[in-house]
């Protein structure tokens, strides 16, 4: 086999996951600037986002393949998939994207991020028990770093708003359980058509709770600072991160594309730093960096077995 073509096929997969997880850090303080600065309500924001992101992507998948191929499915019927999509769309768009712009009221993107991707350690305890998945050492060891880790960063809670990071943690713990019902259900459509659907389903909820829940806002009064983060939040950091992520999925799998994850805090930290003057506290520091190792330590057994079965062509 060619080690030249093997070395740019992984140089280009790195490339493009730095790019994707970037994409994915840089939604924070976009989302923050929107909320904060421009005073936009937290689920007409992730609404009307999600709506024209998800719109745009089915929209694209029927030019490309007709409307039949957008129609949802699941085991050959289509109300089985409408079903499974809104399930999806309710936890994944409406209840984890709204827990994070509710928290985004009171937190720091940096700090909202790093709580939302704390993800897979829920998703490693609840695996236990809903599916049967076996927590071995390194699984236990990570999630006492992330318990380490999540406390401290608890401790700067006079410093963050208690109820922002709580807030925080519920749209992690929404985007466990749709990663376990997701595991154990199959879409019989595309990833992408999967997405459009979830994305525009979730955002009919959220625009929903907005209405119900008496937000208002004067599109007026928008500025066109607010104007270029919504349409970064709408284009790369929705459109262009899935395209990324999904891409790659394709190409190397959940377990080596979802070990890049850990880097999101960490771009989303930069990020809001250059763009809002984000000043990261000692103990958020601290704990950022044990829950990092512990996403990383939950998926490194996995993901070394992966790369080499792929090099070794198994």
């Amino acid at each position: 086999m060619d080690l030249g073509y093997l070395k740019s096929k992984e140089s280009g997969f790195i490339a493009g996951m730095i790019l994707c997880t970037a994409f994915m850090g840089s939604s924070f303080p976009s989302g923050k600037y929107l909320i904060s600065e421009e005073a936009m309500p937290a689920f007409y924001a992730g609404g009307w986002r999600f709506l024209l992101a998800g719109g745009l992507i089915l929209a694209f998948c029927a030019a490309k393949d007709g409307l039949g191929a957008i129609l949802p499915a699941s085991g050959g019927s289509v109300i089985k998939g409408a079903l499974f999509v809104l399930v999806v769309g309710c936890l994944q768009t409406a209840g984890t994207m709204g827990f994070l712009n509710l928290a985004l009221t009171t937190l720091s993107a940096s700090m909202a991020s790093l709580l939302l991707f704390t993800n897979p350690l829920w998703v490693a305890i609840l695996a236990h028990f809903a599916l049967g998945e076996t927590l071995s050492w390194h699984k236990v060891v990570a999630l006492v770093c992330g318990i380490l880790g999540v406390s401290l960063c608890l401790g700067g809670g006079a410093d963050h708003g208690l109820g922002g990071i709580v807030i925080a943690l519920a749209g992690s713990l929404c985007w466990a359980l749709c990663t376990l019902i997701s595991k154990k259900h199959k879409f019989d459509k595309s990833v992408f058509v999967f997405t459009g659907w979830q994305l525009t389903l979730g955002a009919l909820v959220m625009l929903a709770i907005s209405k119900l829940s008496g937000e208002a806002y004067d599109i007026d009064r928008i500025t066109g600072w607010g104007i270029a983060c919504f349409i970064w939040l709408v284009g790369p950091a929705s459109i262009g991160s899935f395209g990324l992520w999904f891409t790659a999925l394709s190409r190397r799998g959940a377990t080596v594309t979802s070990s890049y994850l850990f880097l999101v805090p960490l771009f989303s930290a930069v990020f809001s730093m250059m763009v809002l003057g984000e000043a990261v506290s000692p103990h958020s520091l601290i704990g950022g960096a044990i829950i990092i190792v512990a996403l990383w330590l939950i998926n490194l057994p996995q993901t070394v077995s992966a790369v080499w079965r792929e090099r070794l062509g198994l």
